[in-house]
């Protein structure tokens, strides 16, 4: 485990449940409910986590290919929130960028089981 992409898949996970709730609308009238642009934040969000995911758990090979993609899926979920003016759902994918940045930088720490 790579403990630094914790700061990326946190962030991640939480869009999922932000867009989750924008998408079902289980709290009331969120005014996209039911939507396409709230099912493709959605599908982002997803996209974010698993990519974290994969970073997480070692996936070494293709790492930076695969960190590109995951601030490309983010930076487009984030302008697919801001159209719906899901502006915290934008704001945590905004985290998801940075987390990924700052792993990027800090020394990868392998923990083992």
């Amino acid at each position: 485990m790579q403990i630094p992409y914790l700061a990326a898949l946190l962030p991640a996970l939480l869009g999922i449940a932000l867009a989750a709730i924008a998408y079902l609308a289980p709290f009331g009238n969120t005014g996209v409910d039911g939507s396409l642009g709230a099912l493709l934040a959605l599908l982002g969000a997803v996209a974010a986590a698993l990519g974290s995911l994969l970073l997480l758990v070692g996936f070494d090979r293709w790492r930076r290919t695969l960190t590109a993609l995951i601030v490309i899926v983010a930076a487009l979920t984030t302008v697919a929130a801001a159209f719906l003016m899901q502006w915290t759902l934008a704001i945590v994918m905004l985290g998801v960028i940075a987390g990924l940045g700052l792993a990027s930088f800090l020394p990868p720490r392998r923990r083992t089981a």
